[in-house]
């Protein structure tokens, strides 16, 4: 969906990685060396993004570093697209989509609320009867390629139910907040 939105591979890369890292700065050769961009490919789309008002440049010396401007009048719209399409949630949408399994997986903690920080981590629940070795492998990749960490935990469907109507329990706090639905519907419950 996002490459009919942002046709430019460069700037899907480049807003994928800024937005998922929004409080990270970088030169140049840096973000070029970490996303595997042409530097001057890179320079031109930075100075394009930088005149739209998307980022702002901060001179140190010679050299010129680049961040995310959150004030920029569509941050938060580009943000949710980056998010739902290529950054974690998108990924992480993906991913549970490979395993039939899965009966219900929600985001929920910090980057739900909007809160996160770049060093957050991402709290995933996950319910269904699925092969954890084959799920966590996945997970691990994921993480490797956001550059986050991925806490998750996994319920079979009888335990979540349990755990679920068990007042003041973990569960019960979590699903009562804010939340980002994955796959399935919680208020279908499991059968």
């Amino acid at each position: 969906m996002l490459p009919y939105v942002i046709s430019s591979k460069l700037r899907r890369k480049l807003l994928t990685h800024y937005f998922t890292h929004p409080d990270e700065k970088y030169y140049v050769r840096e973000i070029a060396a970490l996303l595997s961009l042409d530097p001057g490919n890179l320079s031109k789309e930075l100075r394009r993004l930088t005149e739209e008002g998307l980022f702002q440049e901060e001179p140190k010396g010679r050299i010129r570093f680049y961040r995310l401007n959150p004030r920029y009048p569509l941050y938060l719209e580009l943000k949710q697209i980056i998010f739902k399409t290529e950054g974690i949630e998108g990924s992480l949408r993906q991913c549970v989509e490979k395993f039939p399994a899965i009966r219900l997986a929600f985001i929920y903690g910090s980057y739900a609320k909007g809160e996160e920080r770049a060093s957050s981590d991402i709290d995933l629940v996950v319910v269904g009867e699925l092969d954890r070795r084959r799920f966590t492998s996945q997970i691990r990749a994921l993480e490797e390629r956001l550059g986050r960490e991925i806490n998750f935990t996994l319920y079979p469907d009888r335990e979540f139910r349990t755990k679920l109507r068990a007042k003041g329990s973990f569960l019960a706090d979590v699903t009562r907040g804010k939340k980002i639905i994955l796959k399935g519907k919680l208020d279908e419950g499991i059968d």
